[in-house]
């Protein structure tokens, strides 16, 4: 550690450094062999890096977490202990973040402390549900076991997300690009060509002149557009930072045709495959209800997971718990009560989760299919009435040029 000191010789002469020692009592040591009066001794705080204070701006990954459960995995099976498997990856991780949780959860392990414990110490990199099955894996000496199955159980939620992901990111570039066309096109092209027909002279047509007066407006109050929209945007996005604005948001998600449904589905294949690897790794039910929470990303859905966890915890059946709450299917409740009453909880919810993954993977497909072709069809209705508007307003001026 470095120790900051304010000492005395025995003339009176002030005398200021910084030493290099383990503690503060071998500073003091120190400082009494060169004979020094100590007068003020402190440690001094390295200062802190980016990681450390803004840890959520570097959270990693899920493909990051996946990476590291296997590589962990793979190596403990090899017989590489576990300081020296830390200390590998370490090296080789790519997030800041979780290069930075890693060298924390090295230091900690190599002072004594459990490896679930110093996990538990970074809940921006490894959520609650990960490091509590590093805790049963450290209490039933399985931890090769638990890693494949936290790689296996993250890598289906990613699978998911990347799926439903990438089906809502295609119509929303279409769309923008579609929209900075048009805008370039009636700001800047437009007014050039109208400028050349009205040299003519003569009426133009109703849709040339409704582009020529959209060309005016956009061109006068261009930048006034700009700022509103900024700033509703700014307003809309701090909103939804807040808990009600991110609960109202996800509850109109849920209501939008065809999205909601793609949410809804992708929901609960990343709940119910974690629920079940919780269960069968021998977590409580309560609390694997609640450390499932994690694999819930929609507040709507979150919020009547933690009712459901509540009536569990005050005794009511699993099914009722659930059956009592309406955002959840039909289908996942009963499934949960006939697990509940044969005694085949996980197997039923593995089942239930290869279900709902099938189902999200049909509902991407199928959102995608309805939305490329409106975004067309906007597209084409934009190109349509600006060619129409241009075009028109040639054959009219063209026609009343006089020979």
């Amino acid at each position: 550690m470095t120790v900051q000191y304010v000492a005395y010789t025995w003339s009176g002469r002030k005398v200021e450094g910084v030493l290099e020692t383990e503690s503060l009592a071998s500073a003091y040591d120190e400082l009494a062999r060169d004979d020094l009066i100590p007068y003020r001794v402190q440690e001094v705080q390295p200062p802190r890096s980016m990681v450390e204070r803004f840890p959520a701006f570097f959270k990693p990954k899920i493909g990051d977490l996946v990476d590291l459960s296997r590589q962990i995995a793979s190596l403990l099976k090899s017989g590489v202990a576990l300081r020296r498997t830390l200390m590998t990856l370490q090296t080789e991780v790519r997030s800041p973040g979780l290069r930075y949780a890693l060298a924390k959860t090295l230091e900690d392990v190599e002072s004594g402390v459990r490896l679930s414990d110093a996990l538990e110490k970074h809940p921006t990199v490894f959520p609650p549900f990960y490091t509590r099955l590093v805790r049963v894996g450290e209490a039933t000496g399985g931890l090769v076991f638990t890693f494949e199955r936290l790689a296996e159980t993250l890598e289906q939620r990613k699978e998911t997300q990347d799926k439903v992901r990438s089906a809502l990111m295609y119509p929303l570039i279409s769309l923008v690009i579609a929209i900075v066309a048009g805008v370039v096109l009636v700001t800047f092209a437009l007014p050039a060509l109208t400028e050349l027909l009205t040299e003519f002279g003569g009426e133009l047509p109703f849709t040339t002149k409704v582009l020529q007066n959209g060309s005016s407006f956009l061109q006068s109050y261009i930048l006034h557009i700009t700022g509103i929209i900024a700033g509703l945007s700014a307003v809309l996005l701090l909103y939804t930072r807040t808990k009600s604005g991110a609960r109202t948001r996800d509850r109109i998600l849920l209501k939008t045709p065809v999205i909601g449904g793609v949410i809804i589905r992708s929901t609960m294949q990343s709940f119910t495959s974690t629920l079940r690897t919780l269960i069968k790794e021998g977590v409580p039910l309560v609390e694997a209800l609640r450390l499932s929470g994690d694999a819930v990303s929609n507040l709507v859905v979150l919020d009547a997971l933690e009712g459901a966890t509540a009536d569990a915890t005050a005794g009511a059946s699993l099914g009722q718990a659930f059956r009592r709450q309406t955002v959840f299917p039909p289908l996942l409740t009963q499934g949960i009560v006939t697990g509940e009453l044969s005694g085949t909880l996980p197997e039923t919810l593995e089942g239930l989760a290869e279900y709902y993954r099938k189902e999200s993977q049909r509902s991407v497909t199928t959102a995608t299919e309805l939305i490329q072709p409106a975004i067309i069809l906007v597209v084409g209705s934009l190109v349509g009435f600006v060619a129409v508007a241009v075009v028109s307003g040639i054959y009219s001026t063209i026609g009343q040029v006089q020979p």
